[in-house]
């Protein structure tokens, strides 16, 4: 034999040996996908509240028969957090009790929204199971809501917190679902379970309890990232997927809940999102069942940053119409419902007492013009107060937490603007 067959041989078993090799080690098996249906063994907690009749209205129906014009925002309390769980406390507000619910019932107000961080309260999978004494708690807090006369709306709030790109403190990460599909899935499986956990608790109280899919969602551009200005689809795109999933966990879970109504945001709750085409409603298997929700503080250096101590122009003005005219023709219109589901502008204190005086005066114009314009075009503005009237925090508070009257007679003023804007 020659050189070259020698050397082809040799090729050959060398060929053989490594095929043998590869056989004899076990390929690694395909993960199956994780199931948004899967029903855990042991069911999940339903209360024994009394089960309550639905009126069978539409939304639209609801809201208008019902009155529902201004709200108030329950902040800074159970959506608090601290090392990667809520805490209802750790924010600085004390327990919330039935004098504080009384005293929003009493200032005017319709509906109360309750946000809530589940976070640091959920087990593992593949149940995810929500600890009791979490869901016992929000029962509890909605109850006293109840019980004072008000319509109630709760959500997952911090769930979903990213501050900046690639830094989550929350699970509800879009910044990783958009990024990785295994981590997409993930997050979507434990999403539908805290919703089905939710919804089963929760499923015998009347339509005075609407559920709100999740919280200012967004990359940590705050709306206004690189990432999402550039490909705005791949985040929309996971963002009404998750908004598919709540509707139908919650619409699963029968009960009132087939017919329960459902408050569904676009990304980072930002008007001009909701108002685009890339943002799409959920198909709800209930008619009529669905309400829009976006948040409102523009500008941002006023109503937030408390930067600039002056609003009022005829441009400040006619920007907030401008903002607020096409939800009338893209929802309003077609009869679904509109909440501006966070507003109103931080108190705000300077050492020159001319600067301080206009921007107290500012804030109440702008209150006003916000709540005036919201009546306009029908939709219900809904009062962000986080309790803070002091330090370096946003300060929106207005009513005082332990006995549930205004803190001051300058928030017993701002209330009255608003409840009167609507009315």
């Amino acid at each position: 034999m020659g050189k070259k067959s020698t050397l082809l041989t040799s090729l050959f078993f060398a060929f053989l040996l490594i095929a043998c090799g590869s056989s004899s080690k076990p390929s690694e098996p395909v993960p199956a996908p994780l199931d948004l249906n899967y029903i855990p063994e042991k069911p999940y907690t339903i209360n024994d509240y009394p089960k309550e009749s639905f009126s069978g209205k539409t939304a639209f129906a609801y809201f208008n028969d019902e009155k529902i014009f201004s709200g108030w925002n329950l902040g800074n309390t159970l959506d608090s957090w601290s090392s990667g769980s809520g805490h209802e406390t750790i924010w600085g507000n004390p327990f919330i009790d039935q004098d504080l619910m009384n005293g929003v019932k009493a200032a005017g107000f319709n509906i109360i929204r309750i946000p809530i961080t589940w976070m640091g309260h959920i087990g593992k999978a593949p149940d995810h199971r929500i600890a009791p004494h979490r869901l016992e708690r929000a029962a509890e807090v909605v109850e006293m809501a109840h019980k004072a006369g008000l319509k109630v709306i709760i959500n997952l709030h911090h769930d979903g917190s990213t501050p900046q790109p690639g830094k989550d403190d929350g699970w509800l990460s879009i910044y990783k679902a958009y990024k990785n599909s295994k981590e997409d899935e993930r997050i979507s499986y434990q999403f539908a379970r805290v919703w089905d956990q939710i919804a089963a608790y929760f499923t015998n109280y009347g339509d005075w309890l609407m559920f709100e899919s999740m919280n200012e969602i967004h990359d940590g551009g705050w709306g206004w990232s690189t990432d999402f200005k550039m490909f705005p689809n791949l985040q929309m795109d996971v963002l009404n997927k998750w908004n598919q999933i709540f509707t139908d966990r919650v619409r699963a879970s029968g009960g009132n809940n087939a017919s329960r109504y459902l408050i569904i945001p676009s990304y980072c709750t930002v008007p001009e999102h909701t108002l685009s085409p890339l943002f799409k409603l959920p198909q709800d298997s209930a008619p009529n069942k669905l309400v829009v929700t976006f948040h409102y503080y523009d500008p941002y250096e006023f109503g937030i940053k408390g930067s600039r101590s002056s609003w009022g122009t005829q441009a400040d003005k006619e920007k907030v119409d401008n903002d607020f005219a096409p939800f009338k023709t893209q929802y309003i219109d077609k009869n679904i419902p509109v909440i501006i589901g966070e507003c109103g502008a931080v108190k705000q204190i300077y050492s020159d007492k001319t600067i301080e005086t206009q921007a107290r005066q500012s804030r109440a114009d702008y209150i006003s013009h916000v709540f005036t314009t919201a009546k306009k075009y029908k939709l219900v503005p809904v009062y962000w107060d986080n309790g803070l009237t002091t330090g370096n925090g946003e300060k929106f508070g207005l009513l005082d937490r332990k006995t549930g009257k205004p803190n001051s007679q300058e928030s017993e003023a701002l209330i009255k603007i608003m409840i009167n804007a609507v009315k």
